[in-house]
């Protein structure tokens, strides 16, 4: 019974923090307010403000009131992979979606807001990928080497709200590059290479239109390897 009431209690509190009922910077009311207003024990109490602090929403000092905190992306990156790792149900198809919707536009805002260091950066990504799957390095796909290049053209945006969304799902990119280009096809592994400067030479460009285009174009093909069935 207590679980269920510390849940109740959890979920009334997070959704006073959505609302503004409970203001970003300010005390929340203290636990004696708390256990009056809602009747609940203290046990129960201290076990929902536990939970709401160990997420990092509430900040505690010692001597004082629990403060709301800003939920900001570096606390976005601490608890988005939880949650996503507690979904079992991803498939490839669902991370190819998620992957559509976050990187075709983030291409094309990169090609608008990318700097010089960006772009330095995004011509090493590629040039090194190009070399990993390259005769010499043994012809094999390199799934990190590629999402390095993603990463940074999500960083390219200067919204860093991209960057923690690609990484949250990095491990099932990841895992679904693994699956699909597992099975040792050189020319898949050519075609991403190429794909990699294409997209760059957009970027470059500040072509935001062709820049959308080709990260459509890559992704769309990478998922026409994607095996019909299974899980990421």
């Amino acid at each position: 019974m207590r679980s269920t009431t510390t849940q109740a209690l959890f979920e009334e509190m997070i959704s006073r923090i959505q609302t503004g009922s409970w203001p970003v910077g300010m005390p929340i009311p203290s636990e004696r307010t708390l256990m009056k207003e809602m009747e609940v024990s203290r046990i129960a109490l201290r076990e929902a403000l536990s939970m709401l602090r160990s997420l990092g929403v509430l900040d505690t000092g010692h001597g004082r009131k629990s403060i709301v905190r800003t939920v900001g992306t570096e606390l976005l990156t601490r608890i988005l992979p939880l949650v996503v790792s507690l979904e079992t149900t991803s498939s490839y198809q669902q991370i190819f979606e998620i992957r559509l919707a976050i990187e075709s536009p983030s291409a094309a805002l990169a090609a608008l807001r990318r700097t010089p260091e960006d772009l330095d950066l995004l011509q090493k990504h590629a040039d090194q990928y190009a070399q990993d799957v390259g005769a010499e390095a043994g012809a094999n796909h390199y799934p990190k080497t590629d999402l390095e290049f993603h990463l940074q053209i999500a960083r390219s945006t200067q919204n860093p709200l991209f960057t923690v969304l690609l990484n949250v799902i990095s491990r099932y990119v990841i895992a679904v590059q693994e699956q699909s280009f597992g099975s040792g096809v050189p020319i898949a592994w050519d075609r991403a290479k190429r794909a990699h400067f294409a997209i760059l030479e957009a970027i470059r460009d500040r072509d935001p239109d062709r820049a959308r285009v080709e990260m459509e174009a890559h992704l769309r093909y990478t998922a026409t390897l994607i095996p019909k069935a299974g899980t990421a």
